[in-house]
């Protein structure tokens, strides 16, 4: 696959989308849920009122992004990833500072808005833009950023909250931006590289007119039958994650277990997300785009069965493969139908769909466990949607 001598020419702007992912973690929900049972004491807040502040949050970040997500597409590089840390640095200061809960509320929608949406956002656009021969390899690597803060921080975390307050905690994170994200920005990126990445950024977009774009993105056949398999992944993966204690009483497996079988979720997404990259560059993003889902498929339908111990691995493994796969062709795929110089503007506004889908997973599978719903009907459901957004997503390119 020649990764090694592709990683050696690119080292320079594939560590600045390797860093932007990895940075990421501040703004995703499995670093900020270490914390919850600090909030939850110190505003004085239910599980309810914080799910729901969480989920507002996360809702008001998707309303956001699109606007602050085309920027990308008239500003040079390394000013937009600056503005983009600079907006991490302020969430993690404000949190650390945070007395109130309108303070709290303000510091998880900027982490969400410029964590989880604008850091991946500004990773996977600048890799499909400068790459066009090699732009699957390239969106492989940067997007092993986000299994390695998966990894790393809540080790780090543990470590630190032994040791410092959340809010020490917090502001020790401020540092880390701001004496080591940042200052790298600035100089990881060459002259060749911003040149390059300058030159295909659009001034305007259809006339300067981003509404009159939007408006050609939704009224495109492509949008419609591409939405589902796009959101669901992400949409089922939240829920799930998110209520895994219940899933593991109601199917015979035990907390520890599936917490463990996560291990298998992240070794496989890395493998899948490092596999998949040449198959981008030798078949196209839109030839492997229906089939993505598959995995994720067979993965619920383990879990359906749980026959055993051993299916938690399995279903974990294969739920990883889909969500390692689907950054890299999503991204790859928006510069196939829509063309590089446009990328941010429509990658934000899918980014944006996919924030607000995953605010609102928690809340549909939350209310169904809450009215004695079994987790297989709910896997069932889940199952006929895959099928159904896999069915879509083939109609979309039937014709191709």
């Amino acid at each position: 696959m020649n990764y090694l001598s592709f990683v050696l020419r690119q080292k320079r702007i594939l560590t600045f989308g390797f860093s932007f992912t990895f940075f990421s973690s501040f703004g995703q929900t499995f670093l900020i849920s270490l914390f919850v049972p600090y909030f939850l004491q110190d505003f004085n807040l239910t599980n309810a009122e914080f799910g729901s502040l969480y989920s507002v949050a996360t809702l008001g970040s998707a309303a956001i992004l699109p606007y602050l997500g085309r920027l990308i597409d008239h500003l040079p590089l390394k000013q937009y990833g600056m503005y983009v840390a600079i907006g991490l640095l302020v969430a993690s200061i404000t949190l650390a500072l945070s007395w109130h809960v309108a303070l709290l509320f303000v510091a998880l929608l900027l982490l969400r808005l410029s964590g989880q949406g604008l850091s991946s956002h500004t990773a996977q656009t600048a890799m499909a833009r400068y790459f066009i021969q090699e732009r699957g390899k390239a969106l492989s690597i940067s997007s092993l950023g986000y299994p390695m803060g998966e990894g790393v921080f809540p080790l780090i975390v543990a470590g630190m909250l032994s040791l410092l307050s959340w809010r020490m905690t917090w502001a020790a994170f401020a540092l880390v931006i701001a004496l080591l994200f940042i200052p790298f920005i600035q100089l990881v990126l060459n002259e060749s590289h911003t040149s390059r990445l300058d030159e295909l950024k659009s001034g305007d977009t259809d006339s300067g007119d981003s509404r009159k774009f939007y408006q050609r993105i939704l009224s495109d056949s492509h949008f419609w039958l591409l939405v589902p398999a796009v959101l669901l992944p992400a949409f089922w993966a939240t829920a799930l994650f998110l209520y895994q204690i219940s899933i593991a009483e109601q199917l015979g497996w035990t907390s520890g277990l599936l917490a463990t079988a996560f291990v298998a979720f992240a070794g496989t997404r890395i493998v899948s997300s490092l596999g998949v990259g040449p198959l981008i560059d030798r078949w196209s993003a839109h030839t492997l785009f229906p089939f993505y889902l598959l995995p994720f498929g067979a993965g619920l339908v383990v879990a359906w069965f749980h026959p055993g111990s051993w299916s938690a691995f399995l279903y974990m493994g294969l739920l990883g493969v889909t969500m390692g796969m689907g950054s890299n062709i999503k991204s790859a795929l928006w510069a196939e139908l829509y063309g590089e110089e446009v990328i941010g503007t429509v990658r934000s506004l899918f980014s944006a769909l996919m924030v607000f889908s995953t605010a609102l997973s928690p809340f549909m599978i939350g209310w169904l466990l809450d009215h004695d719903v079994a987790m297989t009907t709910i896997l069932t459901g889940a199952i006929g949607s895959i099928l159904l957004a896999t069915i879509l997503a083939f109609m979309a390119f039937k014709y191709e």
